[in-house]
């Protein structure tokens, strides 16, 4: 028995573009920060934030599809798509695999282009504090968690440059 699996590719290929937008995103935010835009970092991540919200949605709405998919094909509810795809009709398979492919390889560019914008984040703040240590060595303390993370702390000696009359 085949059945259309019409649903469900449209659910894959809505997907696929959100995560396409999502990567876009991405890689603005990676123009802003090493561009030294801290207001476009900050404006991007604003809209990165609801794209996030609209992939969650868009993905319920694909597994909500599958299930009833799965139902409809007197599969367990819980199936994978990958495991579906025998049962829709012959001429869809092999877009069903590569939209499946596609979502997964976007999945993991997002997941290395965030991880990676996240590292340069992490990178910039720390050469930000080396530097405002650098010009006024009293301003800042360096000290470690509990869990070994860093704080800094503003030092109790202002700077005799910075010294207010």
């Amino acid at each position: 028995m085949t059945i259309k699996c019409d649903n469900l590719i449209e659910a894959l290929r809505a997907e696929v573009q959100e995560y396409g937008e999502l990567l876009s995103l991405f890689n603005d935010q990676q123009a802003a920060i090493l561009g030294r835009s801290p207001s476009l970092v900050l404006d991007v991540q604003e809209t990165i934030r609801g794209q996030l919200g609209t992939i969650g949605a868009i993905r319920k709405r694909r597994e909500q599809i599958a299930k009833d998919l799965a139902t409809a094909m007197g599969q367990n509810p819980e199936s994978t798509v990958k495991q579906l795809i025998d049962n829709c009709e012959e001429a869809v398979r092999p877009l069903l695999n590569a939209l499946i492919y596609e979502v997964n390889q976007l999945i993991s560019k997002t997941r290395r282009r965030g991880h990676q914008n996240q590292m340069l984040l992490a990178r910039s703040i720390e050469v930000s504090q080396q530097i405002l240590q650098r010009l006024n060595p009293g301003a800042l303390t360096k000290t470690y968690s509990r869990r070994g993370q860093i704080n800094l702390a503003r030092g109790g000696v202002g700077s005799k440059y910075l010294a207010r009359s």
